[in-house]
């Protein structure tokens, strides 16, 4: 957040408010347009950055849902094996060994469902809704 506003400041104070007043219509719309592409770019630059975070948080999600499908095929498997046991051999150790992979299974699914963004870009959200906001205040 500190970078953020040490590059509005930046783009904020590149002129006076007394030279502001003084500067012809066309001077002030090229430095309103400047100040709108820097803002763009900086804009830009830190949805990126969320984006980068956003994806290390995916790629753990995802690796915690493959982990769960593999445990809950291997669950599908035991059960399979058990009830074939059922049927001649001791069901009771299959049995336990599938209700552990179900375990692994459910917990590693919990995790990949807690590590997936519960709001996506959010903050560039809240930032885009800000600088509306103040660009509207500005405009008034």
């Amino acid at each position: 957040m500190m970078k953020r506003e040490t590059a509005i400041e930046t783009v904020s104070s590149s002129r006076s408010p007394a030279l502001l007043e003084d500067a012809s219509t066309a001077d002030l719309l090229r430095e309103a347009m400047s100040e709108a592409k820097e803002l763009v770019r900086i804009e830009v630059e830190l949805a990126r950055a969320e984006v980068k975070d956003e994806v290390v948080h995916v790629r753990r999600a995802a690796i915690a849902f493959g982990v769960a499908a593999g445990a809950l095929i291997v669950f599908a498997c035991m059960v399979a094996v058990a009830v074939v046991l059922a049927l001649g051999a001791t069901p009771v150790a299959a049995v336990g060994v599938a209700a552990a992979f179900l375990v692994i299974g459910t917990g590693c699914a919990a995790a990949g469902y807690a590590f997936l963004p519960a709001r996506p870009l959010e903050r560039t959200r809240q930032r885009l809704r800000t600088d509306m906001n103040q660009l509207k205040e500005h405009i008034a």
